[in-house]
């Protein structure tokens, strides 16, 4: 008797301490991906810097170094492993956290450095930390919130933006419109926190004017106050760079064929390394549609650059590389989707080293079977306007033509093999400007690629 009162007591006890602590259940969600990245390439890879610019240290690509006309030809495998873990407390409150392993086959073992590990022994800390925020629907004004560091893109085709950041977005629906606000903390490089910093305010909305048309406009305020840490002169009063980016974009469904494209404005002021206003402009059209048994595409881009030379610069200002315009499904010409920690392209950034971009990209995707399809594309491009007069004292403007081909085998619901190929011929902008007048060889890769997604 005395042990079933024991029991009787303890068992009580749990119930009301059981009760006197808020339940909460939560549901765990796991997804992420798995990709190897197998490839030749004279482009991609090439690390001897015989041909254009080491890809590992992410320049703006592209532009050949005055070393010598033949660029070796690299074979590398590299991989990346990303996980995501969602703790989702109900359908108004979870956490987001995502993480990322990358390495290179054979690269090295036994130490701590991102993107390495993929030596013989492995045993590498590597893993980094992608997202981390909390996503909820404010109870009080009904609007979805993000705080933390979260992904997050322009609306203008990446041409400005599209990187993980930490900050605060805030969204809403109002019938058709839908808007969003946000304040993004880019850098903060000085001792006192918020002296020395990189700041973005972003305001979107979009509306839906009918079922079959969508127009949009977006406003970016960049402040950069960052001076004295890159190469300028020590931050005094003034030297702050502000940067407006206002723009419009809309989409079109018009029946077998969809419209898209958008226009960005920048204005605003550079204090360092030198005093200049801002006028600067990105343009874009596309569709896409039916035809045959495929879907075909075409984009087009325009992005000012600038001579130099003049108080008020053209050059488009991009957020460093941390954008990509992907839209023209370009392997060599403009950064590759697929491209992991060995990352390179003639136009590497919208910016292109103040130059700018002319570009323009047709595709057509043919499904064969149910688990079998292909892709083809080519795309051109040129500067807008040519200012590295060191490189290419007197050639023309046209940087090259990309033919690229891919074919996927569905392997699994959710694990695909891709095949894939790509060719630059290399316009008259890099004629001789390789040492002793010679011109760089023409940029070629051919990779195969296993993606696993869950």
């Amino acid at each position: 008797m005395g042990f079933k009162k024991s029991l009787i007591a303890v068992t009580a006890t749990a119930a009301i301490a059981a009760s006197a602590v808020p339940a909460l259940a939560l549901e765990n969600e796991f997804h992420g991906m798995f990709r190897l990245f197998g490839a030749v390439s004279n482009f991609n890879g090439s690390l001897s810097g015989q041909g254009f610019f080491n890809p590992s240290f992410h320049d703006e690509g592209g532009v050949p170094v005055l070393s010598g006309k033949d660029a070796p030809t690299a074979t590398y495998f590299a991989q990346r492993a990303r996980l995501m873990y969602i703790a989702k407390a109900n359908d108004d409150l979870k956490l987001v956290t995502h993480f990322e392993i990358d390495s290179r086959w054979g690269d090295s073992a036994y130490t701590s450095a991102r993107n390495q590990g993929g030596a013989i022994g492995a045993d590498t800390v590597n893993i980094e930390t992608k997202s981390v925020y909390l996503d909820f629907n404010c109870p009080i004004t009904g609007a979805n919130v993000k705080v933390g560091m979260q992904p997050h893109d322009d609306a203008f085709k990446g041409v400005l933006f599209g990187a993980d950041m930490a900050g605060l977005l805030a969204s809403r629906s109002f019938g058709n419109l839908d808007a969003s606000a946000g304040f993004f903390r880019f850098d903060d490089k000085g001792t006192l926190p918020g002296k020395r910093a990189r700041d973005m305010v972003a305001a979107t909305a979009k509306y839906a004017v009918t079922k079959d048309i969508r127009i949009g406009g977006a406003y970016y305020f960049i402040d950069d106050d960052r001076s004295g840490d890159f190469g300028y002169v020590d931050q005094q009063q003034g030297d702050t760079n502000t940067v407006h980016n206002v723009g419009v974009n809309a989409e079109a469904n018009l029946g077998p064929v969809t419209l898209d494209g958008f226009f960005l404005y920048q204005f605003g002021s550079l204090r360092a390394p030198a005093s200049r206003h801002v006028s600067a402009f990105a343009g874009n059209v596309g569709a896409r549609g039916n035809l045959g048994p495929g879907t075909a595409r075409a984009e087009f881009l325009y992005v000012s650059g600038d001579k130099g030379g003049s108080s008020t610069t053209n050059a488009f200002q991009s957020v460093d590389d941390e954008h990509g315009f992907y839209n023209g499904n370009m392997q060599l010409l403009f950064r590759d989707a697929y491209a992991m920690t060995i990352d390179n392209a003639v136009v590497y950034t919208s910016n292109n080293r103040d130059q700018g971009v002319i570009a323009g990209f047709v595709g057509y995707d043919l499904p064969i079977t149910s688990k079998l399809s292909t892709s083809v594309n080519a795309g051109f491009a040129s500067v807008a306007k040519e200012n590295d007069k060191t490189l290419n004292s007197s050639n023309g403007k046209y940087l090259g033509t990309e033919l690229n081909a891919s074919v996927d085998y569905k392997l699994f619901d959710n694990m695909t093999a891709s095949l894939r190929g790509a060719y630059v011929v290399l316009g008259d902008y890099y004629d001789g400007v390789a040492a002793g007048g010679e011109t760089p060889d023409d940029p070629y890769m051919a990779s195969l690629i296993l993606n696993y997604a869950f």
